[in-house]
């Protein structure tokens, strides 16, 4: 891939500004037209798994309204059943008592149309009386012949009234209906004495019921008769939709359907448990129609942009690219000819820049022999700073030679202890020597075993100024051995602890050493049991410690520990580091934390 892409770049390059610029815009045209497909096929995507989402969101909302409009009639149909006008009027209806009756059911009937502005009709009927503002005799007496023995709610489906001829009249009423039976007087306890008949216009209903503004998805409720009503769908569509809820048998269904059709997507869900299903289809020709107005739109702005572009592009070339070439051309003519030739000037037009870019290369022009000049100067100052390097270096060479008479000095007086059998002082020469050396050595890594060699011969020459008073603890597991640190990370430590811990206790002293690796960081634990830190320093320490720019300014105290950490963060960074942990009379222990990388890896 990265070769492909070299390849291209390089094809590229060799072409002119003019033929890229053009080969920019066949590459914009055609980007233009693949975003425009592309936004077309999300579009359309994404507006129809919207436009499901509504409907299938409004079906599952408008089933929890219905099921609150059922649970509401049904509760005033409870109350209406325990009225003993209804029943005095079912039973008697041309009684002395039949005006009382009515008046006062007239009066209730107001108070549950005022309460309950949905209720269009409470219709009674009885095989003597019938009364209904919206249904004829023959009507109610057979709604009340579908009741017969039934006991509860009794759902009709949708309805129109058959009593008048106005356009009010022939709306579509959701109507309900339950059988009275005696319950007040004991001649007529449990006997059927006529029917409720309740009717509901939806449009008055306070339920929420789906806009017409939602052009794209259509609603329908349908009764178990098929009979619908319509919220914002047209009566031809209302038909086509019914049609297809038939071929696909989608109202025998007990559960949420949903199938596809060449015109349209629809859901078809039960509501509650009273026959009635709602339908929701969504209009995907309307939905088309709509993405491709989308599509049209951000197409013509994908174009002006491009058109905007390509504009811009031109002035471009006109004020940069033109001048450029011009300029290319009179450079390659100086590099033909001689440079002391005088040469006429070159004059650009376009931008402010390239006439300050011409201008520029003019002066330089006329400082060339300025620059050849100073470029002599400066290779002579070079040859006479590499000569004092040299004689540097030769300096540094002589300065080694006092080291070897300081190391030649030690052996001798090493030598003349071991003849006059005083092991103590030749011990302490060899751990001097060894630790001379190690000082001047030159590499700044080592492994960890050369450093614990070096504080080994440290300790040494402490166990030898104090006899008795330092006995050291080393635990330090095999691996750690071959982990590449820098020089006098470990030993500055263990002084610090033998001087500032166990050196002024009046007692003797343990120190304990021990490393280990774990999770690819070495880890090196120095603690001693002298007589600590004392507060107030330690807390000014692990402040120091914890402020980097504090690391570097070492106090009169600790400085060992303050180095340590300093060169920690300058080679390792703060990923690395070391923490100090401190009580008085109870001793220190610090953990030093470093990367563990061996000498055979870092080769």
């Amino acid at each position: 891939m990265l070769y492909f892409l070299s390849g291209r770049r390089r094809v590229m390059s060799n072409l002119s500004i003019k033929k890229q610029f053009q080969i920019i815009l066949g590459c914009m045209a055609a980007l233009s037209l693949i975003l425009s497909v592309v936004s077309y096929t999300a579009l359309d995507r994404l507006l129809l798994k919207n436009a499901a989402a509504y409907a299938r969101n409004t079906s599952q909302k408008f089933d929890g309204e219905m099921h609150y409009l059922f649970q509401r009639i049904d509760s005033i149909f409870n109350t209406l059943l325990f009225d003993r006008n209804i029943e005095g009027l079912l039973h008697t209806p041309y009684s002395s008592k039949s005006q009382k009756y009515v008046k006062e059911l007239l009066v209730q009937f107001t108070s549950f149309s005022i309460m309950n502005q949905d209720i269009s009709d409470i219709a009674l009927i009885s095989p003597d009386m019938s009364w209904s503002n919206l249904y004829d005799a023959d009507t109610l007496r057979r709604l009340s012949g579908q009741m017969e023995g039934t006991h509860g709610l009794y759902s009709f489906g949708f309805l129109s009234s058959s009593l008048t001829n106005t356009n009010i009249s022939r709306e579509k009423r959701m109507v309900f209906g339950c059988n009275v039976y005696g319950m007040h007087e004991m001649a007529y306890y449990g006997k059927y004495q006529g029917s409720l008949i309740l009717s509901i216009d939806l449009k008055k209903a306070p339920i929420i019921l789906p806009t017409e503004d939602e052009s794209t998805t259509y609603f329908l409720l349908a009764d178990s008769l098929e009979n619908t009503f319509s919220f914002n769908c047209p009566e031809d569509i209302a038909a086509c939709l019914l049609d297809s809820c038939r071929e696909k048998n989608a109202f025998a269904a007990e559960e949420p359907v949903n199938y596809d059709t060449p015109d349209y997507l629809i859901y078809v869900t039960p509501v509650s448990n009273v026959g009635y299903r709602i339908i929701s289809a969504i209009d995907k020709r309307q939905l088309r129609r709509d993405v491709l107005h989308t599509t049209i739109i951000i197409t013509l702005i994908i174009t002006a942009s491009l058109m905007l572009l390509a504009f811009f592009m031109y002035i471009l070339l006109h004020n940069m690219v033109s001048p450029l070439d011009q300029l290319s051309c009179y450079i390659e003519e100086i590099r033909q000819k001689p440079l002391n030739k005088k040469r006429m000037p070159l004059h650009l037009g376009g931008c402010s820049e390239i006439r300050t870019l011409n201008a520029s290369f003019h002066e330089l022009l006329d400082e060339q022999q300025k620059l050849t000049r100073q470029l002599y100067h400066t290779t002579v100052s070079l040859y006479e700073t590499e000569l004092e390097k040299k004689q540097a270096e030769l300096e540094f060479l002589r300065s080694q030679i006092n080291p070897h008479f300081l190391y030649n000095t030690l052996e001798s007086i090493r030598d003349i202890a071991m003849e006059e059998q005083v092991p103590e002082i030749a011990g302490m020469s060899d751990a001097l020597a060894r630790l001379f050396r190690y000082n001047v050595k030159g590499d700044a890594n080592v492994p960890f075993s050369q450093e614990l060699e070096i504080t080994q011969a440290y300790l040494d020459i402490q166990k030898a100024r104090f006899p008795g008073k330092l006995e050291v603890i080393c635990s330090v597991r095999p691996e750690t051995l071959s982990v590449s640190i820098m020089k006098f990370l470990l030993q500055p430590l263990v002084e610090n602890a033998v001087f500032h811990g166990i050196e002024p206790a009046l007692r003797k002293g343990t120190l304990f050493i021990g490393a280990r690796v774990q999770e690819g960081r070495l880890l090196i634990t120095i603690q001693d049991d002298g007589i600590g830190i004392p507060p107030e320093q330690f807390a000014q320490l692990q402040e120091h410690l914890a402020d980097i720019s504090f690391i570097n300014t070492y106090s009169q105290q600790h400085v060992g520990i303050l180095n340590v950490a300093h060169r920690i963060l300058l080679n390792y960074g703060e990923g690395y580091g070391l923490t100090l942990e401190s009580a008085p009379e109870e001793g220190t222990r610090i953990l030093l934390t470093l990367p563990a990388d061996r000498e055979g890896d870092a080769s």
